[in-house]
């Protein structure tokens, strides 16, 4: 301070140097608490805006890391359904080789009955199949009604369902039920060459019904499945966005840290000489 007489009431330089260590010590502190945490951003203070941007973004990050598990879900779904109408899919093609032996003369009588127990069974397996098909206890299989589910797989920013059905006036869930009902009727025997024969003839078409409603419900799971693709591509691009906010540059700290030290050794040895500068009056006194 230029033209500060010299006193020993107030001690300018020392005051001035407690002073710049008291920023020292905020800047330092701060340094080591970015370093020790890796965040650019440890408090609102570091910066106000790209705290407000990152939290922001990590909102929409954890909602597409939950719409990838509800899409997963889905995927589940129709896999249940889909493993189901296969087993139904096995059995009728064994039900296709018993009616197919049984059509022929060279099978007798006795032996037609004994294919046509098996075939009951196989009929009587197709409805446990698919009364008992089920997610969380709702069943998948109903001809009233298809089993629909509205999978959400939006953010925080905008809505986005994918639906998902099961069933139906014209969905796999009738062409099951269909054969499980029929288990008495259309295919009720293969006892004789005619009933085996006109067998045959529902029986293939019960196969590509099937075939035909596996498809549909594989075009939903290859749609979920390619959304999951999509949304963890998404994800990743918004964390790495986050990141470029929120996280430490940590080579720049490190030098951040060096040069705060330094200034916190001057700065201490700047106060030591301030203090001990106004112990000179003394020498007036003697």
């Amino acid at each position: 301070m230029s033209g500060q007489a010299f006193s020993v009431l107030n001690n300018f330089s020392s005051m001035k140097a407690q002073k710049d260590l008291y920023f020292t010590n905020i800047g330092l502190n701060s340094t080591l608490a970015k370093l020790s945490s890796g965040k650019r951003i440890v408090d609102a203070g570091d910066d106000a805006a790209g705290l407000a941007i990152a939290a922001s973004l990590k909102a929409d990050s954890m909602a597409l890391e939950q719409a990838v598990r509800n899409a997963n879900d889905g995927i589940a779904i129709v896999q249940i359904a889909d493993g189901a109408l296969n087993k139904l899919t096995d059995l009728l093609m064994r039900a296709v080789t018993l009616a197919e032996q049984a059509a022929s003369d060279t099978v007798g009588t006795n032996e037609k009955a004994i294919l046509d127990v098996e075939y009951r069974e196989i009929l009587n397996e197709l409805d446990r199949v698919v009364s008992v098909a089920n997610f969380k206890g709702e069943r998948l299989f109903s001809v009233g009604n298809a089993f629909t589910k509205s999978i959400y797989v939006g953010d925080t920013q905008f809505s986005s369902f994918i639906t998902i059905s099961i069933g139906g006036p014209s969905g796999a869930g009738t062409a099951a039920l269909g054969l499980a009902n029929s288990a008495r009727t259309s295919f009720s025997s293969v006892a004789t060459q005619d009933n085996a024969i006109a067998t045959l003839r529902l029986l293939q078409t019960a196969v590509a019904s099937l075939s035909r409603f596996r498809g549909v419900l594989g075009a939903q799971q290859n749609r979920l499945v390619n959304a999951v693709s999509i949304i963890q591509v998404q994800e990743l691009n918004i964390k790495a966005a986050e990141s470029s906010i929120t996280d430490a540059n940590m080579a720049q700290e490190i030098v951040n840290m060096t040069k705060w030290q330094i200034l916190m050794q001057s700065g201490m040895s700047s106060l030591a000489q301030a203090n001990a500068s106004s112990q000179l009056v003394l020498q007036l006194l003697r």
